[in-house]
């Protein structure tokens, strides 16, 4: 999918439920000041360097494996916001933001 912006932002998405060497979601901004990019998280941090070439292992496969520490963040603003009345990060205008870019994806497609 290509999603083109008013302020001529281009993103480009592409999107598979799985790999054969593991779940592959990586994250590359471009900009006209660098590049910023997440990448995946491995399953160990072992990794193996020989005559043959260096071989590392899988990518953490698993919601639970990949997502710990976010969701464990998480649960801790949440109970921030309940018990200590911390505003949300998230606002009712974020939402309706994303559902409008959605929603546009949708269409363009």
């Amino acid at each position: 999918m290509v999603m083109k912006f008013t302020r001529g932002t281009v993103v480009t998405l592409t999107l598979t439920r799985g790999a054969t060497y593991g779940y592959d979601q990586r994250l590359e901004i471009h900009g006209t000041h660098g590049l910023a990019s997440l990448q995946n998280i491995p399953s160990t941090l072992n990794q193996l360097a020989n005559s043959t070439g260096i071989h590392s292992p899988k990518w953490a496969h698993s919601f639970p494996q990949r997502f710990e520490k976010a969701f464990e963040n998480e649960l801790d603003a949440f109970g921030d916001t309940l018990l200590l009345g911390t505003k949300w990060m998230v606002g009712e205008d974020d939402c309706v933001e994303v559902q409008r870019v959605c929603d546009a994806a949708l269409v363009s497609c």
